[in-house]
């Protein structure tokens, strides 16, 4: 018999059920049987509607996104303690933070889909995954170290800083929100174990946010208060906020000798956060709803006061003027990571967008772009030039040509290209090529293509 749930040999997971031979339409029961994620709901499941009548038993769309709750608690928690960080977020700061909270769930956004939003540091079976040795971090959803909820965690909180530097508030509260997000997912049990939507694990995942949703609002979703229920929650986070573990948040994982890399601060957080995640993962799979509810109340704390801890760790990068955070009026050259590879004898000049993606130009008003063929340029901007790079971090300076985090920016026997993405190509040689840094002064022995 086939398992009706899920195709296991399709998406190539190792399923609960051990069913290999043809199955007749009249013993999907039997099949079912082997399924323990739902053996305590049999009235759910139909032999005709399949996966999707138990799905709609878990709907957490009923109400607004626990990631709205999340932000707007974790500010909460700020102004209850009396942190100096409460008072450098506005009323309208607030309002970017909350509304912006769910967008990379959305469909079509940039963020959305593609194993983004998991950091995985156990196999569903509870078996330990191993870090990365660049990153210094686990790999998303789809065992790739990067796009990850830590390279879009880091990326976003430095976008978010340089933005604010340069008077654009509002996209950075945007960056910011996004940051919080990804921290959010990390701190969420299924996202650190494996336990993909579209996986064999997808249903439990979806009723642990299910009710997850269901606990942290605790109100029927037309009488909902969203600042009442997140209140409670920013009561529970007072005195767990971990403000001193933010410190130090731009110093990201480094070279230091050969193939040897010095893990940053960002992923050492992450890490921690991913394994005590991972061991709620009885808590997901399992029929206890005690367990459940109790795991679900305890990682949502921890979600709140890490997030609280990331926006002070935020306020405080900006007072204290933190000199890695880019600015637009300084001069930059960009070089290629581990070599002597300048893109331009001139220096570059960053020109943040509203949308949060940033332009190269330098003073004689040159832009670095990519021409409708894929070439890259410095030349005059012009309609068919694509001008515009987001910033990413994996872990060092990576650029997005359009915004696009499926195209990079790579430097490659002298040259620069734009190129796709290729998750199979994680070596130190791949590494390489895409990875570039922004430096004061170009070296001495610097080689220029432009």
């Amino acid at each position: 018999m086939r398992c009706l749930w899920y195709d296991c040999n399709a998406r190539g997971c190792i399923p609960f059920c051990n069913i290999s031979s043809p199955m007749k339409a009249d013993s999907w029961i039997s099949a079912w049987q082997f399924c323990p994620i739902f053996n305590h709901q049999a009235d759910a499941f139909h032999p005709q509607k399949g996966r999707r009548t138990v799905l709609a038993k878990f709907d957490k769309h009923r109400y607004p996104s626990v990631h709205r709750g999340i932000v707007c608690a974790a500010l909460q928690a700020l102004r209850l303690e009396a942190h100096p960080a409460a008072q450098r977020f506005s009323e309208q700061d607030a309002a970017i933070l909350i509304e912006e909270a769910a967008a990379p769930d959305h469909i079509g956004d940039r963020q959305q889909g593609r194993g983004l939003h998991y950091y995985n540091s156990v196999k569903p079976d509870g078996s330990v995954l191993p870090l990365h040795p660049a990153t210094g971090g686990y790999c998303n959803g789809k065992g790739a170290p990067a796009p990850s909820p830590l390279t879009v965690l880091d990326a976003e909180y430095r976008t978010a800083l340089a933005l604010r530097r340069a008077g654009k508030d509002d996209a950075s509260m945007r960056s910011l929100s996004r940051a919080v997000h990804m921290l959010a997912d990390i701190c969420c049990p299924p996202h650190s174990s494996s336990l993909t939507y579209f996986s064999f694990y997808g249903a439990a995942h979806k009723r642990y946010e299910s009710r997850a949703a269901d606990i942290f609002w605790d109100s029927p979703p037309e009488q909902l208060d969203e600042s009442a229920a997140s209140m409670k929650w920013a009561e529970q986070a007072v005195g767990k906020i971990p403000y001193q573990t933010y410190v130090n948040l731009l110093c990201g994982s480094v070279p230091v000798s050969g193939k040897e890399w010095q893990t940053g601060t960002l992923p050492k957080i992450c890490n921690t956060l991913a394994q005590s995640g991972a061991s709620h993962l009885e808590a997901v799979l399992g029929s206890d709803e005690t367990v459940r509810e109790q795991s679900i109340r305890a990682r949502l704390t921890v979600s709140i006061s890490n997030c609280a801890a990331l926006l002070a760790a935020f306020d405080r990068d900006l007072t204290e003027d933190n000199p890695a955070i880019l600015r637009e009026q300084h001069p930059y050259w960009l070089k290629s990571f581990n070599t002597a590879f300048v893109v331009s004898r001139s220096p570059f000049y960053l020109h943040f967008a509203e949308d949060g993606t940033v332009a190269f130009v330098t003073q004689e008003g040159k832009a670095l772009g990519i021409s409708r063929f894929g070439r890259v340029l410095l030349t005059l901007p012009n309609a068919d030039l694509h001008t515009q790079f987001r910033i990413g971090r994996e872990p060092l300076l990576t650029l997005y040509p359009d915004g696009d985090q499926d195209k990079l920016l790579a430097h490659i026997r002298g040259q620069l290209h734009c190129i796709r993405r290729v998750s199979n190509l994680q070596g130190n040689l791949f590494l390489s090529q895409v990875s570039f840094a922004l430096v004061n002064q170009p070296p001495d022995s610097a080689r220029f293509l432009f």
